[in-house]
Protein backbone atom coordinates (compact mmCIF):
# COMPACT_ATOMS: atom_id res chain seq x y z
CA UNK A 1 0.00 0.00 0.00
CA UNK A 2 1.54 3.57 -0.84
CA UNK A 3 1.12 5.95 1.99
CA UNK A 4 4.01 8.63 1.03
CA UNK A 5 4.71 10.47 -2.48
CA UNK A 6 7.24 12.45 -2.27
CA UNK A 7 9.09 14.87 -4.36
CA UNK A 8 12.20 15.50 -3.39
CA UNK A 9 15.19 16.41 -5.27
CA UNK A 10 17.50 15.19 -3.05
CA UNK A 11 15.78 11.74 -3.00
CA UNK A 12 16.76 9.21 -0.40
CA UNK A 13 18.67 11.51 2.39
CA UNK A 14 17.83 12.12 6.47
CA UNK A 15 15.06 13.74 6.47
CA UNK A 16 13.48 10.53 4.13
CA UNK A 17 14.87 8.01 5.61
CA UNK A 18 14.57 9.38 9.56
CA UNK A 19 11.42 10.74 9.79
CA UNK A 20 9.28 9.86 6.83
CA UNK A 21 9.79 6.31 6.35
CA UNK A 22 9.63 6.17 10.27
CA UNK A 23 6.62 8.58 10.38
CA UNK A 24 4.59 6.25 8.00
CA UNK A 25 5.73 2.91 8.96
CA UNK A 26 7.12 2.79 5.56
CA UNK A 27 8.76 -0.88 4.64
CA UNK A 28 9.81 -0.15 0.81
CA UNK A 29 11.24 2.95 -1.09
CA UNK A 30 10.67 2.98 -4.78
CA UNK A 31 12.98 5.49 -6.13
CA UNK A 32 11.66 6.75 -9.49
CA UNK A 33 14.00 8.60 -11.88
CA UNK A 34 15.07 7.85 -14.94
CA UNK A 35 18.76 10.10 -14.30
CA UNK A 36 19.27 7.74 -11.20
CA UNK A 37 17.67 4.32 -12.78
CA UNK A 38 20.68 5.10 -15.63
CA UNK A 39 23.34 5.82 -12.97
CA UNK A 40 24.97 2.66 -11.66
CA UNK A 41 26.81 4.94 -9.02
CA UNK A 42 23.62 7.02 -7.69
CA UNK A 43 21.75 3.68 -7.15
CA UNK A 44 24.70 2.42 -5.37
CA UNK A 45 24.72 5.28 -3.16
CA UNK A 46 21.24 5.07 -2.60
CA UNK A 47 21.39 1.55 -1.13
CA UNK A 48 24.06 2.80 0.68
CA UNK A 49 22.08 5.17 2.49
CA UNK A 50 18.55 3.52 3.27
CA UNK A 51 17.80 1.60 6.56
CA UNK A 52 19.20 -1.92 6.62
CA UNK A 53 15.12 -2.98 7.28
CA UNK A 54 13.97 -0.90 4.43
CA UNK A 55 13.67 -2.60 1.11
CA UNK A 56 14.63 -0.07 -2.40
CA UNK A 57 14.13 -0.11 -5.65
CA UNK A 58 15.21 2.71 -7.76
CA UNK A 59 12.82 2.60 -11.53
CA UNK A 60 12.64 4.97 -14.70
CA UNK A 61 9.56 6.42 -15.02
CA UNK A 62 8.87 4.11 -17.98
CA UNK A 63 9.93 0.93 -15.89
CA UNK A 64 7.71 2.29 -12.70
CA UNK A 65 5.01 3.02 -15.01
CA UNK A 66 5.10 -0.97 -16.90
CA UNK A 67 4.85 -2.01 -13.05
CA UNK A 68 2.55 -0.36 -11.53
CA UNK A 69 0.23 -3.29 -11.18
CA UNK A 70 2.58 -4.98 -9.55
CA UNK A 71 3.71 -1.95 -7.43
CA UNK A 72 -0.39 -1.81 -7.08
CA UNK A 73 0.00 -5.31 -5.52
CA UNK A 74 3.02 -5.39 -2.88
CA UNK A 75 1.47 -5.39 0.50
CA UNK A 76 4.62 -3.33 1.76
CA UNK A 77 4.09 0.17 3.49
CA UNK A 78 5.40 2.06 0.26
CA UNK A 79 6.85 5.46 -0.29
CA UNK A 80 7.28 6.78 -3.73
CA UNK A 81 10.37 8.87 -3.99
CA UNK A 82 10.36 11.33 -6.82
CA UNK A 83 13.18 13.79 -7.85
CA UNK A 84 10.99 16.06 -10.13
CA UNK A 85 7.51 17.04 -10.67
CA UNK A 86 7.50 16.18 -14.90
CA UNK A 87 8.39 12.65 -14.15
CA UNK A 88 5.83 12.64 -10.90
CA UNK A 89 2.80 13.64 -13.06
CA UNK A 90 3.17 11.35 -15.92
CA UNK A 91 3.59 8.41 -13.55
CA UNK A 92 0.29 9.62 -12.20
CA UNK A 93 -1.32 9.82 -15.32
CA UNK A 94 -0.90 6.42 -15.64
CA UNK A 95 -1.45 5.38 -12.16
CA UNK A 96 -4.61 7.63 -11.70
CA UNK A 97 -5.25 9.50 -8.87
CA UNK A 98 -4.04 9.17 -5.23
CA UNK A 99 -5.46 10.94 -2.40
CA UNK A 100 -2.07 13.27 -1.71
CA UNK A 101 1.41 14.00 -2.48
CA UNK A 102 4.26 15.47 -0.63
CA UNK A 103 6.06 18.60 -2.21
CA UNK A 104 9.66 18.32 0.04
CA UNK A 105 11.96 19.81 -2.23
CA UNK A 106 12.31 21.25 -5.58
CA UNK A 107 15.15 23.89 -5.64
CA UNK A 108 15.15 27.35 -7.27
CA UNK A 109 16.11 28.04 -10.43
CA UNK A 110 16.10 30.50 -12.96
CA UNK A 111 12.16 31.62 -14.21
CA UNK A 112 11.24 29.14 -11.28
CA UNK A 113 8.25 30.79 -8.99
CA UNK A 114 8.80 30.70 -4.88
CA UNK A 115 6.04 28.81 -3.41
CA UNK A 116 7.20 27.86 -0.15
CA UNK A 117 11.30 28.10 1.22
CA UNK A 118 12.00 25.08 -0.19
CA UNK A 119 9.35 24.84 -3.26
CA UNK A 120 9.99 26.46 -6.56
CA UNK A 121 8.66 25.63 -9.41
CA UNK A 122 9.08 26.31 -13.39
CA UNK A 123 5.74 27.10 -15.46
CA UNK A 124 5.31 23.76 -17.08
CA UNK A 125 6.05 22.58 -13.13
CA UNK A 126 2.91 24.88 -12.43
CA UNK A 127 0.61 23.69 -15.06
CA UNK A 128 1.69 19.61 -14.06
CA UNK A 129 0.95 20.47 -10.60
CA UNK A 130 -2.52 22.40 -11.28
CA UNK A 131 -3.62 19.53 -13.51
CA UNK A 132 -3.14 16.80 -10.95
CA UNK A 133 -4.92 19.43 -8.17
CA UNK A 134 -7.66 19.36 -11.07
CA UNK A 135 -8.25 15.23 -10.06
CA UNK A 136 -8.66 16.17 -6.43
CA UNK A 137 -5.09 15.28 -5.79
CA UNK A 138 -4.06 17.15 -2.35
CA UNK A 139 -0.22 18.57 -2.82
CA UNK A 140 1.14 19.14 0.62
CA UNK A 141 4.20 21.21 1.14
CA UNK A 142 6.03 19.91 4.17
CA UNK A 143 9.43 19.21 4.97
CA UNK A 144 9.45 16.67 7.72
CA UNK A 145 6.01 15.10 9.30
CA UNK A 146 6.81 17.12 12.61
CA UNK A 147 6.30 20.68 10.48
CA UNK A 148 3.34 22.15 9.10
CA UNK A 149 1.63 21.22 6.59
CA UNK A 150 0.47 23.71 3.55
CA UNK A 151 -1.62 22.50 0.60
CA UNK A 152 0.14 24.35 -2.67
CA UNK A 153 -3.43 24.06 -4.12
CA UNK A 154 -4.83 26.99 -2.65
CA UNK A 155 -1.33 28.70 -3.81
CA UNK A 156 -1.43 27.60 -7.68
Amino acid sequence: MIKVIRVDHRLLHGQVVFSWTKFANIERVIVIDTATANDDFKKMSLKLAKPEDIKLNVFSVDAAIEKIDRIKALDDNIMLLFENVTELSKFIDAYGPVEEINYGLIPSKDGAKRFSNAIYLLPEEVELTKKMCDQGIKISMQQVPSSNKELLNNLI
